[in-house]
């Protein structure tokens, strides 16, 4: 999938811009474009990583069974409930910590990208 766009970045972006001899442009381009890619790999990482430690959180951690059980228990005092919700809610806070970073370094990356590309546009 990334040679069909590289292909189509090479021959339906790049090559016509250095034939216009618009130089500028083509360097931003050259520039921006690879940001992109990057950071739309970071971002799809990321998400990877989010969905992975989030299951690994929930499959492999006894608390966060335990406290199911006891969410899911009618009978336990509403203060046991409340405190298990919020014990399990800190486990996947810790579980999403890596996978949102590098998704939002991610973002960054493509927004860098967008930017580097647009810049003869924004400076107009």
């Amino acid at each position: 999938m990334l040679i069909y766009i590289l292909w189509s970045v090479v021959f339906e972006t790049l090559i016509p811009l250095y034939e216009k001899k618009a130089y500028d442009e083509f360097a931003y381009n050259l520039t921006g474009i690879p940001l992109l890619i990057f950071g739309t790999g970071l971002f799809s990482y990321g998400g990877f990583v989010f969905v992975r430690d989030t299951l690994r959180e929930l499959a492999l951690n006894e608390k966060v069974a335990i406290n199911l059980e006891i969410i899911r228990n009618k009978i336990s005092p509403r203060e046991k409930i409340r405190a298990a919700r919020s014990e399990n809610t800190r486990f996947l806070l810790s579980a999403w910590k890596k996978g949102s970073f590098l998704m939002f370094i991610g973002i960054v990356f493509i927004s860098a990208g967008g930017v580097t590309i647009n810049i003869n546009n924004i400076t107009k």
